[in-house]
């Protein structure tokens, strides 16, 4: 019976206000402490879920399956259902269609495999030389890379913090690698990488580029640390998985563990399935073929049957691999309704959508087509089935116009590397070329793969700017700047196949090397710009008259050699010879100044005077100097006995050999000058001979006497031991930054070098650092691996080394980064005419650069002029040395030099 409310009624009106608040009160803390518990029971639903949805993401991941994602099934539905049974049923569906759509998967993998491969991780792209190429946004974005300012920078200046990315050792590798790949895995900024590095070859076979892909994986690095708790809690998931799990022994088949949810499936209590056969339960028909211990399979996923104890066959997929628990390798069998299909076909379209986003926003151009046979089933044309936006870009032509269409329509015929295209669709091997298009004036680097059964897919960079600088760093490597002839390295080449030829053929090679008579004269009295009008004049003719196979190089200053291949006796190089002296008697006019400038040509011929390259040039100009001796503007045949010079030469070399013991021998020391703070930083050791009668005689006539033998050791080693001894003096009277600089000699540069150099050191008591040796490029790349043994070994003693003469020797760069190298010497060759020639200044300008740019020193010879001395500020040169400075001194005036430069600076 229900009260009276008017008993409420009364009662509230007899209360006096004390028990009204008094109630109130009470009213309010059971309030809060309802609250208080709905907050409860809301925090503990939402670590229920949690818990709930990490064991599902557990038993998902482990059985191969995505993890279950938030817009897939909500906290309600996930609390009001079975979470656990509902993937079960899913993964029912997902293996009872993943029979059917096999195929399907399979290409779709492929295809997006391809695109992932391209563009799914941070791409680097270098040349030959380390530059950055290219990188696509994913790279920029990660290593904070400057893409506009980066590009054609070293990979160490293009991305920041290069060093804590790849390191040192990774770098030489990669520049050394040829074939194949380098794989690693690297650290950096909190994230983990798997970095492949493969270098591209271009038509020649040639390593033009390098690709660096960068895949995070990060996670998987997350996940591989966490796999030793997975592994200390597989028992509880076993146990709690809502998958039917049976772990079996290999080697008989027996069951010896069973989770809750087969034992459940199976209607058995667990202690009734350990220790019976697996096909009782699982593949009744199948016993003996067991897909992983009969047929050798390392996986087995595959639609089965699952009999329960009551003879029930239940449809499910049956996963089985094998894992080792304790050391014992098992078979793990996982089994689950197949209902999780459409789940699987769900996420497998969303993932084709993310991979179709990248694919549209990818650098390079993507192509996927078919190729059209004809009726004898030829590859003559092929139909583009799709094309990415940048491809589109690359041709100009939007996509509407390609896709569906041929790429006959395009070309206006046949389209080029047709045959290409149907090898690799044909066998399946990706396969590259390059692909110009003179319309359009590019050049494409194409990769060609096969992502299915009779299409092709390629991915396209546009390398035009890349194969014009390669064209252009050819130019450089083996053509004279000034004159556009050949190189001393190309010549050398040349002559060698065209001693191979004239051997095949039986045949006489001439090599004739020229010198323009009285050429310094020119240079004196008009100007370094007339004698270089009068070398390109002179190339002109010699070049315009060659025979069709014939060449013509320029050697260095006024020299040249040219080489007559295809003759048969003496007098087609008599009559060649001749032609020559007539092509160079005709008068120039060069700035309004009529010249006539004669050579003098020496001639050695193949097989007469030689069978090898280098003795050929040498012959050659032996007789080349034989013929100005006799009277110039002539040619003179090459003879063993050649005459007077020979004579000449002689009586110097017997008196070079008394040299030392007559202390005819003297060193002078140039002064080398710190542009930045304008003070001497050191000085170059620069030999004199004092002949008793000859007076002064340069080095340039005796040290090649002395390195056609082992003189040149004696007058090293003492070089060496003044330019030591001087040095010293000099830090004992306070210049204890004077460093002393020493030109080796090829001869010089051998195995004992280092221990030379170190006696020495210890004799004269100069720290090492204060000795720089200069070496030039050909000396290093004439044995490079001696070369670099031995600079590591002087390294070590701690001396400086430098390049002298850079950029007239060698023509690669990549010893640069090989050898421990401080210092680059400009060639005074390149300073000379750098105020009046734009390619000089250019050439100086890239030294400058590439020296800084690889934190090496660059020291500038032959600086002359005020001009030359304020460009070479300009452009940030380190050091300068020349008469602009100082003259070459004896010792003690160099000390005089020292102390009153150190007084000015003083003031």
């Amino acid at each position: 019976m229900l009260p009276d409310p008017h008993f409420y009624k009364v009662t509230h009106n007899t209360m006096d206000g004390g028990d009204l608040q008094l109630e109130n009160n009470t009213l309010h803390q059971q309030l809060e402490q309802l609250k208080q518990e709905q907050e409860r029971l809301l925090q503990l639903e939402q670590d229920v879920i949690g818990y709930v949805r990490a064991k599902i993401d557990q038993l998902l991941k482990i059985m191969g399956t995505l993890p279950l994602r938030q817009e897939e099934l909500d906290d309600a539905t996930l609390l009001a259902l079975d979470p656990i049974g509902i993937i079960a049923e899913s993964f029912s569906q997902v293996l009872d269609h993943l029979k059917e759509t096999n195929n399907d998967l399979v290409v779709a993998r492929d295809e997006l495999e391809a695109i992932f491969n391209a563009t799914g991780a941070a791409i680097i792209v270098l040349n030959d030389e380390l530059q950055l190429h290219s990188c696509n946004p994913m790279a920029v974005k990660r290593f904070s890379i400057d893409a506009e300012k980066a590009l054609g920078c070293h990979l160490e200046q293009a991305i920041p913090d290069c060093h804590s990315l790849l390191s040192q050792n990774f770098l030489n590798e990669l520049a050394n690698c040829r074939q194949g790949r380098l794989v690693i895995e690297i650290a950096f900024h909190d994230s983990w990488y798997s970095l492949v590095a493969t270098p591209v070859r271009n038509s020649n076979d040639q390593v033009s580029f390098y690709a660096l892909i960068f895949s995070d994986i990060t996670e998987r690095k997350r996940t591989e640390e966490s796999l030793v708790e997975a592994e200390t809690r597989l028992t509880e998931i076993l146990n709690t998985m809502m998958a039917g799990i049976l772990i079996i022994d290999p080697q008989t088949h027996r069951i010896v563990d069973v989770n809750h949810m087969a034992s459940q499936m199976i209607g058995d209590p667990p202690d009734k399935i350990i220790g019976a056969i697996c096909h009782r339960y699982i593949c009744p028909s199948s016993s003996g073929q067991c897909p992983l211990t009969d047929l050798n399979q390392v996986i087995d996923n595959s639609d089965r049957v699952l009999i329960n104890n009551r003879g029930e066959e239940i449809p499910i997929l049956k996963t089985a691999t094998i894992i080792e628990l304790n050391g014992k390798a098992f078979i793990l069998e996982s089994f689950i309704d197949i209902q999780a299909r459409k789940l699987a076909e769900q996420a497998l379209r969303e993932s084709e959508q993310r991979y179709r986003s990248l694919y549209t926003a990818m650098r390079e151009g993507v192509v996927i087509g078919e190729l059209v046979y004809d009726a004898h089933g030829v590859a003559c044309d092929y139909i583009l089935h799709d094309v990415n936006r940048a491809f589109s870009e690359m041709l100009g032509v939007a996509s509407e116009e390609l896709v569906g269409h041929r790429a006959s329509e395009f070309y206006h015929g046949a389209p080029p590397y047709i045959h290409i295209l149907d090898e690799v669709v044909k066998y399946g091997i990706p396969k590259e070329y390059e692909l110009p298009l003179s319309d359009l004036e590019k050049v494409f680097h194409v990769s060609v793969s096969r992502p299915e059964k009779e299409r092709f897919a390629c991915i396209i960079n546009d390398v035009t700017d890349s194969k014009k600088a390669q064209q252009e760093i050819e130019r450089l490597a083996y053509y004279d700047t000034l004159t556009g002839l050949p190189n001393r390295v190309l010549i050398k080449d040349r002559l060698q196949q065209a001693v191979a030829q004239a051997q095949r053929s039986r045949a006489l090679v001439g090599v004739l090397a020229l010198d323009l008579d009285h050429f310094k004269k020119i240079n004196d009295s008009l100007g370094i710009g007339c004698g270089d009008q009068m070398l390109k004049l002179v190339s002109q003719r010699l070049k315009g008259h060659l025979r069709q196979g014939d060449s013509v190089a320029r050697m260095g200053g006024d020299e040249f050699v040219i080489l007559i291949t295809g003759i048969k006796s003496q007098n087609d190089i008599v009559t060649a010879a001749g032609k020559i002296l007539d092509l160079l008697a005709e008068p120039v006019t060069i700035d309004g100044h009529d010249l006539v400038s004669t050579g003098s040509l020496g001639i050695s011929v193949y097989p007469t005077d030689a069978d090898e390259v280098d003795l050929l040039l040498k012959h050659a100009d032996t007789a080349m100097y034989q013929a100005k001796e006799t009277g110039r503007n002539l040619y003179q045949f090459y003879s063993p006995d050649m005459n007077e010079r020979a004579f000449e030469r002689l009586f110097l070399d017997s008196d070079l050999h008394r040299a030392l013991a007559r202390n005819e021998l003297e060193l002078y020391f140039q002064p080398q000058i710190d542009l930045a703070q304008g003070h001497v930083v050191g000085a170059e050791a620069l030999l004199r001979w004092n002949h008793a009668t000859k007076g002064q005689i340069s080095p340039v006539v005796f040290i090649p006497l002395a390195e056609e033998s082992d003189l040149i050791l004696d007058i090293g080693g003492w070089v060496i031991e003044e330019a030591c001894r001087h040095a010293r003096q000099w830090h004992d009277q306070g210049y204890t930054d004077l460093r002393v600089a020493v030109n080796l000699s090829a001869r010089q540069f051998r195995s004992d070098l280092p221990d030379i150099v170190a006696r020495v050191l210890h004799e004269t008591g100069l720290p090492a650092h204060l000795l720089e040796l200069e070496l030039t490029e050909s000396l290093l790349m004439e044995r490079p691996e001696l070369a670099r043994t031995i600079l590591n070994k002087l390294r070590y003693l701690g001396n400086h080394l430098s390049i002298d003469d850079f950029g007239t020797g060698y023509s690669s760069l990549s010893y640069l980064k090989h050898f421990p190298i401080d210092r680059l010497k400009i060639d005074r060759s390149f300073v000379k005419d750098l105020n009046v020639d734009p390619d000089d200044a250019i050439i100086v300008e890239a030294i400058i650069a590439l020296a800084h740019g690889l934190r090496l020193n660059v020291v500038a010879e032959g600086v002359e002029t005020s001009d030359q001395f304020e460009f070479m500020r300009q452009r940030g040169c380190d050091e300068i040395q020349g008469y602009v400075v100082a003259r070459p001194m004896p010792a003690d005036d160099f000390l005089r030099y020292l102390q009153k430069s150190k007084r000015q600076t003083e003031s």
